[in-house]
């Protein structure tokens, strides 16, 4: 039995673990499986680049950020049917009887390709697939993207230095977060850290309230504003700005972007343990013949959330906006 493993979209802490746990399962599970590393994510595929991994190989990584194996966006795999027919022709070709991915919403969808063109042919390789994805943007519904707990661990850690830079000269920060369209990144960093406030993507703002809030301040105001809300950080200044010169408030504000600092680092003790967990589960699940799915957990040691692929990409298996009662939460924490 020969299986592959693909980490694919933008790379994350968890990733490691993830294939470090696929490996010594199939190995331990199943003596004499082959374990291959798909090398590049889905340009692997595409080229026919490959590895054999060994328990030897995933020594140590569990912890390490990014992928040994190594990912490389590949967009054009949304549109181009050439390229899908030729992930497949490899698949097939290279004798793969399983194939695990881990990596956010694009890789699902090309998961998803593969195994409705594996089912046509008439082959029962399974398609079995995790989110891994900072933005936690992935059929978040039945579980945690991997990765996500680690940018956030990143995320207060800046959010730290910068409260002391502030608080020690009386500043206000505008701080700009990763998270795509979602608002789960920058909410919860803002809720964990303290932040004042958090601006999310589509929220209509009331810039007066946030400047009687800077005004309130004695001494440091952190806030964050997600990835895809439509104003620059330095339009936000300017208004900021603005709106307290009216007022013949004087108060000094910077901006700053933690952008791709919280996608690296050291993966958080719950990220590993899910990837763990998941791994094994998907190696029991294929060794069970229970076919393609998606994989969702929100801890370990209770039963993953398990789905059609293509049930996991339907908009009601994702929220891109925090639920209204976490919300709440954190504005009663203020």
């Amino acid at each position: 039995m020969k299986i592959g493993i693909l980490t694919g979209g933008g790379d994350c802490p968890g990733m490691n673990a993830f294939i470090r746990s696929v490996t010594r399962s199939a190995l331990n599970l199943r003596p004499g499986i082959e374990v291959w590393g798909i090398l590049d994510g889905w340009r692997g595929l595409m080229e026919q680049s490959y590895r054999p991994i060994n328990p030897v190989d995933t020594a140590g990584i569990s912890s390490v950020g990014g992928t040994i194996l190594g990912t490389v966006r590949v967009p054009e795999l949304r549109t181009d049917m050439n390229l899908r027919q030729q992930i497949l022709r490899n698949f097939i070709a290279e004798g793969f009887d399983a194939l695990f991915v881990c990596g956010g919403n694009g890789s699902l969808h090309a998961s998803c390709d593969l195994d409705q063109r594996l089912r046509a042919e008439g082959h029962a390789a399974p398609v079995l697939f995790t989110a891994a994805s900072i933005d936690n943007d992935v059929a978040n519904v039945y579980g945690t993207a991997l990765g996500f707990y680690s940018a956030i661990r990143r995320s207060l850690e800046m959010m730290d230095w910068i409260r002391d830079t502030a608080s020690a000269h009386r500043r206000v920060y505008i701080i700009g977060s990763m998270g795509r369209s979602s608002a789960y990144l920058p909410f919860y960093a803002g809720a964990a850290s303290g932040a004042e406030y958090v601006i999310r993507p589509n929220e209509k703002v009331n810039y007066e309230s946030l400047a009687d809030m800077i005004e309130a301040r004695e001494r440091d105001t952190r806030i964050i504003v997600s990835e895809a809300y439509p104003k620059s950080l330095e339009e936000i200044r300017a208004i900021l700005d603005h709106a307290l010169e009216r007022r013949n408030s004087r108060h000094e504000i910077r901006t700053v972007d933690m952008g791709y600092f919280q996608r690296g680092g050291q993966a958080a003790i719950n990220d590993i343990l899910r990837a763990n967990w998941l791994g094994f589960q998907m190696v029991k699940s294929m060794l069970n013949d229970e076919g393609s799915a998606f994989f969702g957990a929100f801890n370990i040691g209770n039963a993953p959330n398990r789905l059609p692929l293509a049930e996991a990409l339907d908009p009601s298996a994702n929220h891109d906006d925090i639920p209204r009662d976490i919300i709440e939460m954190a504005l009663a924490l203020r």
